[in-house]
């Protein structure tokens, strides 16, 4: 249950901007999404990802103060092709007064000036990813999510309790919810990859599945 509704400003709609906003936007929280780039804040409108996307180039201060800045519990700086450009983004937030700051890095001198500005949270995503496939491949665990392009995404997910006893045929995920199970990850870490249509599914199992993003939120809802 949403305990408050809350207002964040994502700055920069590529792919981790468009992800971040997405998933606030999702879990009932206001967003504006903003990028220099007609085309980024297009494609975040057709795809309806968010309410609310606006063109502005934030690395100057006077379209800065144009957002009413006091509005925002935080502000998260996706910003990923110029690390300048980042900086002084976040630094103008900061001089401003946000309440919250996160930002991206692409590089460890890249967070260290940013924790110098005074960044509240320091992001490094592609280091991130590197660590989570590699638990994967350990078997340690799943990936939460993890976007393979604009449109799909690798996602794990509790099994709905209805599906609980059924075989994968009797389900018919696939074509209900059109997601592509690849593997299951039962309770003590037993792995079962590429199940068949008469693996049986039990309570405790977790599912790696392949889908749209529409798709997988629309499983992960089964049991609300």
């Amino acid at each position: 249950m949403l305990e408050r509704k809350q207002n964040f400003l994502v700055i920069g709609l590529g792919r981790f901007g468009s992800n971040v906003a997405k998933v606030l936007y999702e879990n009932g929280h206001d967003v504006l999404g903003v990028d220099n780039e007609a085309s980024e804040v297009q494609s975040i409108i057709d795809q309806k990802l968010i309410a609310d996307a606006i063109q502005l180039d934030c690395t100057d201060a006077n379209n800065l103060k144009k957002l009413d800045l006091d509005k925002f519990d935080a502000a998260v700086v996706a910003i990923g092709s110029s690390i300048e450009g980042s900086v002084l983004v976040a630094a103008n937030l900061k001089e401003f007064g946000v309440n919250k700051i996160i930002a991206k890095a692409s590089s460890t001198m890249h967070g260290k000036i940013l924790e110098r500005l005074g960044v509240d949270t320091i992001v490094y995503p592609e280091a991130e990813m590197g660590r989570s496939v590699a638990r994967q491949l350990l078997g340690l665990n799943f990936l939460e999510e993890f976007a393979l392009n604009d449109n799909f995404s690798i996602a794990e997910l509790a099994l709905p309790k209805k599906y609980a006893g059924q075989t994968m045929l009797e389900t018919d995920i696939r074509s209900e919810h059109h997601l592509n199970i690849l593997a299951i990850r039962r309770s003590g870490g037993h792995f079962s990859v590429s199940p068949s249509a008469n693996t049986s599914l039990q309570k405790d199992d977790y599912l790696l599945v392949l889908g749209t993003g529409e798709d997988i939120g629309n499983f992960k809802a089964v049991d609300s």
